[in-house]
């Protein structure tokens, strides 16, 4: 019985040396064929690997001349410091049986290893909410490798519900892109060796934003956004049947008018571009996409932009699509910027229409005196009966909510001293002028009166004598 025992043990023994390692690797991937140390000092080993049945080896190390290759064989194959072999990347015909053959002075010793193929079909794009299956497929060995699925790094899912132990497909009914998008892993265990095979899984949808952009008339620009939740290659979206996209433009003012403001082109290149005849208020750049932000850049502010924008991306099968709305806040002054010393003047903080309750607005101006004797809460309008010379300055106008500032918008306010009217100052010397001269003509005319008065007196009068001399005719002298 006891020569049995033996027997047996000794004929599993050479099994175990005739039986190649099995090792299973991905195609395009990496593995390592790990070398048996045969000797404490590595260098008086020869160490030759052998691809299948060939006699020449495929990668040498000699102690004298170092590591050599077979010449005229093309290969991938490198030896590690430790002279084991890596093979990078992993081809088709790499999966067959390898040979390691060592020599040290006259023992020789060889071990065989048998590539096996692990792999994961590849997995099409799906929409956010659509069911999907990984599987991992391992080519038949002497083994029974496990499997554990490890899902993408920073999911915000927990790993532990991906763990399973069975071959060969592991279903997920409802995708989404914080738990399933990204870089999926098959390691698989086997003889205390381990083996990982990866593939990448696209979820389309696009990023969640705010529902709401606030911004002011002081700035310059403003960017709409809209993107991609994870970068997906155009060729992927193209491949899904991705058909075409737009941003369009509803204004606030005009709810049944809506406008495009651009579309997406996918030749030569993906980029937004301006539709043709398009005449809108509203000016969005043109771009080029090279990722998966898909906003409207630097769109210059003005009151126009006050709005409903819509991002869209039109599948074969299905739309995509965001809205966001963009409020601008303005200060206004019934007097303008410039405004006179001692003038009544309105001030006004608005979006364009009556605000909601949950938003709030706050004053400020270090040299305006009207500003200090304001409690809040801050009205959106103010009335001012009389402006100083020392209220000049840069009025703020800021909107909060919730404890949290969302915008502001500047006004310079410029108090400067009333000018006097150059044509009331005409009118007054005009009618002075006038007046004196009328008193000069009034003067003159009765001087001439009183001339023509003493001069009348002062004639000699005559008159007709009622018994006339003889031969005498005429007035005579009284």
């Amino acid at each position: 019985m006891l020569c049995w025992i033996l027997i047996s043990l000794f004929v599993g023994f050479l099994n175990a040396q005739e039986n190649p390692m099995v090792i299973y690797a991905q195609i395009g991937g990496t593995v390592t064929l790990p070398r048996v140390k045969v000797e404490e000092n590595e260098n008086n080993v020869y160490v030759n690997w052998y691809r299948g049945s060939e006699n020449t080896p495929t990668i040498m190390k000699n102690p004298q001349s170092g590591i050599q290759r077979a010449k005229d064989v093309k290969t991938h194959a490198n030896l590690l410091p430790d002279f084991s072999l890596q093979i990078s990347p992993v081809q088709h015909s790499d999966y067959e049986i390898w040979r390691c053959e060592q020599h040290v002075l006259r023992t020789t010793s060889e071990k065989t290893y048998k590539l096996y193929n692990v792999t994961i079909p590849k997995v099409p794009a799906v929409m956010a909410g659509d069911s999907l299956s990984l599987e991992c497929k391992a080519d038949s060995s002497p083994v029974k490798p496990t499997v554990t699925w490890i899902p993408p790094q920073n999911s915000d899912c927990d790993p532990r519900q991906y763990n399973t132990k069975t071959l060969p497909s592991f279903p997920i009914s409802y995708a989404s892109v914080k738990c399933h998008s990204g870089v999926w892993t098959c390691k698989l265990e086997y003889d205390g060796r381990e083996t990982e095979a990866k593939t990448t899984v696209f979820i389309i949808e696009l990023s969640p934003f705010p529902d709401t952009i606030f911004t002011s008339s002081s700035s310059s620009t403003v960017d709409i956004p809209c993107s991609l939740s994870s970068n997906i290659p155009w060729s992927v979206l193209k491949e899904f049947g991705l058909r075409g996209g737009n941003w369009s433009f509803t204004p606030l003012s005009y709810p049944n008018s809506t406008q495009s403001l651009l579309e997406l082109s996918m030749d030569p290149v993906v980029s937004w571009s301006i539709p043709q005849g398009a005449d809108n208020k509203v000016k969005a750049e043109k771009r080029e996409l090279k990722d998966q932000d898909l906003s409207i850049r630097n769109l210059p502010v003005s009151e126009n932009v006050r709005g409903v924008y819509t991002c869209d991306l039109i599948f074969n099968t299905k739309k995509l699509s965001r809205k966001v709305t963009v409020e601008v806040l303005k200060i206004s002054s019934s007097g303008g910027s410039r405004v006179y010393d001692g003038q009544s003047v309105n001030l006004t903080c608005t979006l364009g229409h009556q605000h909601s309750s949950d938003l709030e607005v706050k004053w400020s101006c270090s040299s305006c005196s009207f500003i200090s004797s304001l409690k809040p809460p801050h009205p959106s309008s103010l009335s001012i009966p009389e402006v100083k010379l020392k209220d000049s300055g840069k009025l703020t106008c800021e909107l909060w909510k919730n404890g949290k500032k969302l915008t502001s918008a500047v006004l310079s306010l410029r108090i400067v001293k009333a000018p006097v009217d150059i044509w009331l100052c005409v009118a007054i010397s005009g009618g002075v002028v006038g007046f004196i001269l009328l008193l000069v003509i009034v003067i003159i005319c009765i001087r001439r009166h009183r001339q023509m008065m003493m001069y009348r007196r002062r004639k000699t009068k005559f008159c007709c004598c009622n018994n006339p001399q003889q031969n005498q005719k005429g007035f005579y002298k009284t």
